[in-house]
């Protein structure tokens, strides 16, 4: 199970990247409401078992090895890569101390909450870097589709797989 969640990261982080690619910043509207709240979903999961060192290394891990693998696959991708790359290690530091501080509250307060979190950082850094400007609207608009993205994937996963001990 637990390589079918890795690879599922993956696929998500990768096609974002390449959704961006092809569509620039257009493309942000589908990535933010699917496929990147998918990924801040699955690393609150990862944070469930991977503790410490490990997680730091493995979450790390996937990050790069997503942006390098986007790279890999379409050289002209550079850029939206290391944007991918920069905001997600940046969110992932933030959303996972989040996550550690609440870790005895309820899934829905920890995951949410770090998603929230991670979401803020991730858009802000990842539009610097990508598009070398920052707008408000497009930042706002983003982080509104990530957190309605969040809650259906928590919804999906927390509550219905989990419930059914499936996924988890």
């Amino acid at each position: 199970m637990q390589v079918i969640k890795i690879s599922l990261y993956l696929i998500a982080f990768i096609l974002s990247n390449f959704i961006i690619v092809w569509f620039g910043a257009q493309g942000l509207i589908f990535t933010s409401l699917f496929l990147i709240p998918f990924d801040f979903v699955l690393r609150c999961m990862f944070h469930e078992q991977w503790k410490g060192k490990e997680l730091i290394v493995k979450l790390g891990s996937l990050v790069i090895g997503a942006s390098l693998i986007t790279y890999f696959i379409n050289r002209d991708s550079l850029n939206i890569a290391l944007a991918s790359s920069l905001g997600f290690i940046s969110a992932q530091i933030f959303a996972g101390i989040f996550y550690q501080a609440f870790i005895k509250k309820s899934y829905f307060i920890k995951v949410n909450g770090s998603d929230f979190v991670g979401i803020i950082v991730d858009s802000i850094i990842f539009q610097i870097v990508a598009f070398n400007f920052i707008d408000i609207k497009v930042s706002a608009g983003q982080i509104i589709f990530k957190v309605l993205g969040g809650l259906f994937w928590y919804w999906i996963i927390f509550k219905k797989l989990k419930l059914q001990n499936k996924f988890i």
